[in-house]
């Protein structure tokens, strides 16, 4: 039997809209062995996804057509098999991971219900009792106890969820995964354990995958091959030592690795990849990034010369100089003493059945001082997003006191609270759940505008929008455009243009780089911290991403189980965390490095314990390796250790 598993050879795909023709995937050549893991990277638009869908053949209907080529997966040819043959094939031979799990699940069956669904379809030999055992041993698998299989998706973290829509795709023990951004919902612990179950069941069972991320740190802990796309093709293919270990890169590929947030530096700008992606409805001749290229020649619209298997860029391969960048951290910044915003033994119950309490946030206290940012970390489920409502008042209290520029806004009502809200803005994890798809660019930006009658006239409405979209890097043939039209990126520039139009001077930024791809993450990161500085603004970042917050933040929260675990300047947590749990998750971050330690699932095993009804006592201590009788039965308060390092442990 051959080693390959699949083969696609020439590979084009096209979308036929109203508008015009998108020219997705442009003769595109890939191999992979049983087992083999390829990483698939590039910004929004590369044509990854499509890809994906053309090998398991699930592109949209009556849109996405193959227009030359062939896919040839597990000897079976996937272009000319019956429709019967496909659908047997998905699921048991190949199966998919898609990226947003709400979109994936249904919402009116139950997780088990839908686990079970895919092993009925396969397995119909085997009894009931069977397929439940199955059913119970995949949630396990994915680190959710069984008995949570009656639950329905929305009773889910976002996390959770995305484990679910994992534990599907891996039920029947398919010969190849596809796995569409897997882990872009997930905080690190979960990510590394989720990575390392895949892993493992690939090596057991031979299993192939083709990984789809913007994360290069997961791509060098996972991947033997990667792929770089750009505008539908292959820039750059070879083994993960070609692409890491090598300065002769592609300039795009460098550009991809200057972009990303270092853990070991103290960068105040990232090198984010000018300019945008070329127009995927133009056929263009020669390389598609020349127009981006800083080493663009004219040679460069000529076509691509073979490579032997590692393509590089179309000119001669040139040592990539990183240009010259501000290494200055966030704690050597000027800032402003006064306190801004300052939160007081801070609750948020939500009731649950007849009697019983869910401590979504309980007991939590913090200052920010004013043009500052404070970076809030921890798993889903630990109350990041659940606090960020409560600055903003967007949840009523349980407890507490939220004390915003000296006013206690939490005593405030509807009509008080009005003047004050218009000063505090939030900015959403997903620009598409959070932006209305039947108004334009410009009526999304002013809507807020329009609320609070902020503008004389038309002239001066029309003004206050352009002004913001050029604040936030928008060009104005946006305006009359729908967010549906536009990339994530763009998309995300849109949300913070509304969240900018009253002027506030506090912004809540909920995982708002989470989705995006490094080059447009590390533009956003500049335009956020550039208008930090230009308006003084106040921001809380909300993230599971420890290299993002390290970048962008001058103190850092790190939440478990609605409590604060520890609390310190951005420095001194990273040089000195303390708390295990905060050891835990930055053991648990992927390096774009092969020399880094591989992702494994030991890493911080375990599972949330329930937030409802909480005993007394430390909330990690079920995980905690160092846990005694000392951390339970009672509550443990936060003690300063160092000048303004915080830890809830029983160690110090």
């Amino acid at each position: 039997m051959s080693d390959k598993l699949l083969e696609v050879k020439n590979l084009s795909v096209e979308y036929d809209t109203e508008i015009s023709t998108v020219y997705a995937v442009n003769g595109l050549d890939l191999n992979l062995n049983y087992g083999e893991t390829l990483g698939l990277v590039g910004e929004t638009g590369a044509g990854k996804t499509t890809t994906a869908l053309s090998v398991i053949q699930l592109l949209p209907e009556g849109i996405g057509f193959v227009t030359d080529g062939s896919i040839k997966l597990d000897g079976v040819d996937m272009l000319n098999a019956p429709e019967e043959k496909i659908r047997a094939m998905r699921g048991s031979v190949v199966s998919m991971i898609f990226q947003d799990p709400m979109s994936a699940l249904n919402p009116v069956m139950t997780v088990g219900a839908q686990i079970m669904e895919v092993l009925k379809i396969h397995h119909p030999e085997q009894s009931t009792a069977q397929l439940e055992a199955r059913v119970d041993e995949m949630m396990e698998l994915v680190g959710i106890p069984a008995k949570r299989k009656v639950e329905y998706p929305h009773q889910f973290s976002g996390g959770m969820k995305q484990r679910i829509v994992i534990a599907i795709a891996l039920a029947c023990e398919p010969k190849l995964i596809l796995a569409d951004e897997p882990t872009t919902a997930l905080d690190v612990t979960i990510q590394a354990q989720m990575l390392g179950l895949i892993n493992e069941l690939q090596k057991r069972l031979n299993t192939a995958m083709i990984l789809i991320t913007h994360d290069l740190g997961v791509v060098a802990q996972t991947c033997e091959k990667v792929m770089v796309m750009y505008a539908g093709e292959a820039i750059e293919y070879g083994t993960a030592e070609d692409i890491f270990e090598t300065t002769q890169r592609h300039p795009y590929t460098q550009g991809l690795f200057n972009a990303i947030p270092k853990l070991d530096e103290n960068t105040k700008r990232l090198e984010a990849i000018e300019g945008m992606m070329a127009d995927p409805t133009q056929k263009i001749e020669g390389c598609r990034f020349a127009d981006r290229c800083k080493y663009a020649t004219a040679a460069c619209k000529k076509g691509p010369e073979d490579a032997g298997g590692h393509t590089g860029p179309l000119h001669p391969l040139l040592p990539v100089r990183s240009a010259a960048v501000q290494h200055l951290s966030r704690e050597e910044m000027t800032m402003e003493e006064k306190i801004l915003i300052e939160a007081k033994n801070l609750k948020k119950y939500f009731k649950v059945g007849a009697s019983s309490q869910l401590h979504a946030v309980d007991g939590v206290n913090f200052k920010i001082k004013r043009g500052t940012t404070l970076g809030v970390v921890g798993e889903s489920g630990c109350g990041k997003s659940t606090l960020g409502r409560l600055l903003l008042r967007l949840y009523d209290v349980t407890d507490g006191q939220i004390i915003y520029d000296g006013t206690d806004i939490t005593k405030l009502n509807a009509k008080e609270l009005k003047p004050i809200r218009a000063r505090m803005q939030m900015i959403f994890q997903d620009p598409s759940g959070s932006l209305d798809p039947r108004k334009s660019v410009k009526e999304l930006i002013g809507e807020p505008l329009k609320i609070y009658k902020a503008c004389k006239n038309r002239d001066e409405y029309d003004a206050r929008i352009a002004e913001i979209m050029e604040t936030v890097g928008l060009d104005e043939r946006y305006a009359e455009s729908f967010s549906h039209e536009l990339d994530g990126g763009r998309r995300q520039r849109i949300g913070i243009g509304r969240a900018l139009a009253m002027d506030p001077e506090f912004i809540i930024c909920d995982e708002p780089v989470s989705a995006l791809d490094v080059s447009i993450q590390a533009q956003i990161l500049n335009l956020l911290m550039d208008l930090q500085d230009e308006k003084k603004l106040t921001y809380v970042f909300i993230t599971h991403d420890l290299s993002v917050v390290k970048h962008i933040s001058h103190e850092i929260m790190v939440m478990y189980l609605g409590q604060c675990v520890e609390y310190a300047k951005t420095e001194d947590l990273f040089k000195n965390p303390l708390h295990p749990y905060t050891k835990g998750l930055l053991d648990a971050v992927p390096i774009p490095s092969l020399k880094a330690k591989k992702l494994s699932t030991e890493v911080m095993r375990g599972e949330l314990t329930s937030p409802v009804d909480p005993a007394p006592g430390c909330r990690f201590a079920a995980r905690c390796p160092y846990a005694t009788d000392a951390c339970r039965g009672r509550d443990i308060p936060l003690k300063e250790v160092e000048p303004g390092h915080f830890v809830s442990c029983t160690r110090f």
